[in-house]
């Protein structure tokens, strides 16, 4: 059985020979270590590599004009995007332009290794926020295709409400409010998060007043009750 083939596109070197590093002890060649958009797309031309690891921040093209081109050129190559916990929004792009998933720089390497293999297995690895996008978009080309004639019941106030309040916090907040749920401290969430304290604590004020909560009473509270 042959060996499945990735070309690892990022900017920045030590990202670049640590994921080949981790990837040459498992069952798969890295054909080709590109830095910027151009020569991503050169070197995908010549090797035809099964899947792309790919940055989004790059010199001469941007990952994401990278990925579109190469998914109009070769559909049934992967793409992976490398990303950062602020980098929600490029996601969004990247999807449209036809990206399978994304992988999160500085994750421990069983996360990078399952989520490689689940983008080549055809299972999709996005954001919670960019899931509820994508969700929204299906409801919404559903409604459109029974036509207008169908009744649309809107929901409610109090609905509306939470889901403004949570598409207003970014990956990186949603991440602290799932570990936050699950009863874990400060420092156990920046240890999981790869985050200071200090940070972390940042980050709650920045949750505190997005959801409209004084602490992290109120907080755990609002999450157990909205069931988020």
């Amino acid at each position: 059985m042959s060996k499945t083939t990735i070309l690892i596109a990022d900017d920045q070197p030590l990202i670049r020979d640590g994921l080949a590093a981790i990837l040459s002890m498992e069952d798969y060649i890295v054909v080709a270590k590109t830095s910027d958009g151009m020569s991503t797309i050169a070197q995908v031309q010549l090797h035809r590599p099964q899947l792309v690891l790919m940055d989004i921040h790059m010199p001469k093209l941007s990952g994401l004009e990278a990925t579109k081109q190469i998914k109009t050129e070769f559909p049934d190559i992967k793409v992976l995007i490398l990303t950062t916990f602020e980098d929600e929004e490029y996601i969004w792009e990247a999807i449209r332009h036809g990206a399978s998933g994304f992988l999160v720089k500085g994750v421990a390497t069983e996360k990078i290794l399952s989520t490689i293999q689940d983008c080549l297995d055809g299972r999709i690895n996005y954001p919670y926020t960019i899931q509820l996008r994508l969700a929204q978009a299906i409801q919404s080309a559903e409604q459109h295709d029974k036509g207008s004639s169908n009744e649309i019941i809107a929901p409610s106030h109090s609905d509306q409400q939470h889901e403004e309040k949570l598409s207003s916090l970014s990956l990186q907040e949603l991440n602290i409010v799932r570990n936050l749920k699950l009863g874990k401290s400060n420092q156990a969430i920046a240890s999981e998060l790869f985050l200071t304290t200090g940070t972390v604590k940042n980050y709650l004020s920045a949750i505190y007043k997005k959801l409209n909560v004084s602490n992290r009473s109120e907080t755990m509270a609002y999450l157990h009750k909205n069931d988020l």
